[in-house]
């Protein structure tokens, strides 16, 4: 099978578990290099959020610190 190396892929899946989301993701071809695949998160979250009327700095400033409590480690004391 042909696999051309210059493309790439990000799969975002989301589920529904209980009322709440969760999601993980997939990276392939050139997504797996961390800069390509962070800028090109960001690049569509930006247009995402124009396309669908909000502020991204907003929606940033808004939930980043929730996220980063949610995704890091408990700490054990």
């Amino acid at each position: 099978m042909f696999i051309d190396k210059n493309k790439g892929k990000i799969i975002i899946h989301i589920e529904n578990e209980n009322g709440k989301l969760n999601s993980n993701m997939e990276f392939s071809g050139i997504a797996k290099k961390p800069g390509t695949a962070l800028t090109t998160l960001l690049v569509n979250f930006v247009s995402l959020s124009k396309e669908k009327g909000k502020d991204p700095k907003k929606l940033i400033d808004k939930h980043l610190e929730g996220i980063l409590q949610m995704i890091e480690p408990t700490k054990k004391e």
